[in-house]
């Protein structure tokens, strides 16, 4: 596992809406299938006016343990968060991301590092005694890759955890 600098800390998230197309099926290490989810949802949100809201945020949301559920069952909501009062259409689909405690980690990685950065946080929460719950988890972007002087993603990795 390679060394990575973060921030793991926990915090309360507001409730949010996600604009979301799901995937189901092996996505791990799949960058190009990423860039088609977002891009497909983009082109649904543009012509909307809801990618022009800064507070708007990129989110990948994992569904299953990718270590107990079968690669070709495995799914993944792709998206961006949009108002409460958006409608779904065609093959976006909205999903509600509930306000609660998260354990929160904070990476500047490359994208091969993304499993060594969930490993981080799911230490965090063995070493500190944290139940997770089986509620939400997901990865919020905080940049555009293509712009950063390395390349790295920006990302927050957030895991729900019971009271």
């Amino acid at each position: 596992m390679s060394v990575i600098t973060s921030k793991i800390s926990i915090e309360k998230l507001p409730k949010r809406t996600l604009a979301y197309i799901q995937n189901i099926g092996p996505y791990q290490g799949d960058t190009e299938l990423f860039g088609r989810l977002f891009t497909t949802v983009m082109k649904w949100a543009q012509p909307k006016g809801l990618m022009h809201d800064p507070s708007s945020e990129a989110i990948t949301v994992y569904h299953d343990d990718a270590e107990t559920v079968p690669e070709d069952q495995q799914r993944i909501s792709v998206g961006f968060t949009v108002p409460e009062s958006t409608t779904p259409e065609g093959e976006i689909q909205m999903l509600e991301i509930p306000e609660g405690n998260y354990v929160v980690g904070s990476f500047e990685i490359l994208p091969s590092q993304y499993g060594d950065a969930w490993s981080q946080v799911f230490d965090y929460i063995r070493n500190e005694k944290i139940i997770p719950s089986a509620k939400m988890m997901y990865e919020s972007y905080k940049n555009e890759p293509d712009t950063h002087p390395e390349g790295k993603h920006i990302v927050d990795i957030c895991v729900m955890i019971e009271k």
